[in-house]
């Protein structure tokens, strides 16, 4: 069946956001790198807004439907996270041993109850993540499978509370954040300045996740989130405002400028729904990446950054001071990251293809 001008558009930003959540976790030197990495915020909450987007579709209007749906969506959830949380696993208690760690150490420092009560409470620890791959981009599941179970236990309610739980959720994140930086308060005895104490399923997940079921149910029916223009301008405001607030805050895991972006890509995917290819931006390459990849690149980037930093470490540890291949490395990750996504995706397709047979 041939593909939509709005799926393509959908599979095309899914490729842009991959590759900006890379940016996060392989940033290119200096400035450049700070700029970037404060642009590409908006990606995981783009996610969590298309997640919610199509979460439930039209039809699914009883509590039943609703749970019985939504139960499908976090079985599939568990099903990837399993195995790629294993890989993680066994990858990180590979990397320790190669680096002298003993397997007690190994097993004392990633699993205890502080540890446990990070992943529980924030959706991070080093249950997720560890020295060996020091980025916890796990969390986006698991947190999404939070929210999945709340709608499950919350499904009369879900589509009447959207809007309510959107906009007073992003209005808590953004004072948390201001607190952050002006009033360091330290709820659990945990510092408000650590990450994963605004960046978790309460504070990121649900409302944006909201956001998506919001806009599918009545913002996406209104006449301003159906034209380009609102979108362009939008998009550009957001960038703006983003780098305006870099420029004042620093770094932030979610900035103003992060949700204008994201309410820009969401117009923009709805205007162009009913839009020609030949009308509307398309690069195939991207539309490919974002259809088959996308999920790939996300989950894996982690593994290509700490393999390919092992390797460099043992190679020529020297080269992290050479400017021209630290702007050289995040392409490189980049790449590596979508060979190695394209040959999982190859693998599979074959083996599928074996067991019908």
């Amino acid at each position: 069946m041939k593909k939509t001008a709005h799926s393509a558009l959908l599979d095309e930003i899914k490729a842009i956001a991959c590759i900006f959540v890379i940016l996060i976790h392989c940033k290119f030197p200096g400035i450049t790198g700070d700029l970037c990495e404060a642009l590409a915020r908006f990606a995981v909450p783009f996610f969590f807004v298309i997640s919610g987007k199509y979460l439930l579709k039209e039809s699914c209007i009883e509590v039943s439907d609703i749970r019985k749906t939504v139960f499908q969506k976090t079985k599939k959830l568990l099903g990837v996270l399993f195995p790629v949380w294993s890989f993680y696993t066994i990858y990180s208690f590979w990397y320790s041993l190669t680096v002298g760690h003993t397997v007690s150490e190994w097993l004392s420092d990633k699993y205890n109850s502080f540890e446990f009560s990070r992943l529980i409470l924030f959706n991070s620890g080093k249950f997720i993540y560890d020295f060996t791959y020091s980025f916890d981009h796990l969390w986006f599941i698991l947190a999404l499978i939070y929210v999945y179970l709340l709608v499950i236990i919350f499904a009369r309610f879900v589509r009447s509370w959207a809007p309510f739980l959107t906009v007073s959720l992003m209005m808590l994140l953004f004072v948390l954040e201001l607190l952050q930086t002006y009033y360091p308060i330290r709820p659990f005895d945990i510092s408000i300045s650590t990450w994963y104490v605004v960046r978790n399923w309460l504070f990121v997940g649900v409302p944006f996740t909201m956001l998506g079921v919001w806009f599918s149910d009545k913002l996406s029916k209104m006449e301003f989130f159906k034209e380009i223009t609102p979108g362009v301008t939008l998009l550009v405001l957001g960038i703006i405002s983003t780098l305006a607030e870099y420029s004042v805050w620093k770094s932030k895991e979610v900035y103003f400028g992060s949700l204008l972006i994201v309410l820009a890509l969401l117009i923009l995917e709805n205007a162009g729904r009913n839009m020609g290819k030949k009308k509307f931006f398309h690069i195939k390459a991207f539309e490919f990446v974002g259809r088959t990849i996308s999920s790939h690149v996300y989950y894996m980037h982690v593994f290509v950054i700490s393999l390919f930093g092992w390797f460099i470490d043992r190679i020529n540890p020297e080269i992290y001071g050479n400017d021209s291949f630290m702007y050289a490395r995040p392409f490189m990750v980049i790449v590596l990251t979508i060979v190695l996504s394209l040959t999982i995706y190859k693998i599979k397709t074959l083996t599928k293809k074996d067991k019908n047979v």
